[in-house]
């Protein structure tokens, strides 16, 4: 008995072992209201999306001289 515990502990664990499988989208499929189906055809990318950006992105959106000051006369 426990060694069929043991087997069954052990195949249940080879999925967390192997780890998440690739996966590749080739279209993005949306149901429409009316029962109809929209696919979108997709491109594979190796590149992660958005504008391409230097090493580091140290500067920041907002620096303190840009910022609206509080009127404390109000």
């Amino acid at each position: 008995m426990k060694a069929a515990l043991a087997l069954f502990g052990t195949l249940a664990m080879v999925p967390a072992m192997i780890g998440p499988l690739e996966a590749e989208a080739r279209a993005l499929a949306a149901p429409l209201c009316g029962g109809g189906m929209a696919s979108i055809p997709v491109q594979p990318v190796d590149a992660p999306p958005g504008p391409q950006q230097g090493p580091c992105c140290a500067k920041g959106c907002h620096t303190g001289s840009s910022r609206k000051r509080l009127d404390r006369a109000q």
